[in-house]
């Protein structure tokens, strides 16, 4: 595995693991819904991006 592939997969989890955070925090933090949302969401897009970048060095 090269380093985009591993970041990608990394970059996956860790979005999940932050929106499901998020909402299971819901009843204790106040503003955790959000912050896990908007957080899971860049993760999810910087996987992506690293997933274009070893799409990229495949080529």
């Amino acid at each position: 595995m090269n380093k985009n592939q591993k970041l990608t997969i990394v970059f996956l989890l860790l979005g999940s693991i932050l929106i499901s955070g998020g909402i299971g925090l819901r009843d204790y933090v106040s503003y955790s819904l959000p912050i896990g949302w908007i957080a899971g969401f860049v993760s999810q897009l910087l996987a992506v991006w690293f997933a274009i970048k070893w799409y990229k060095e495949t080529k």
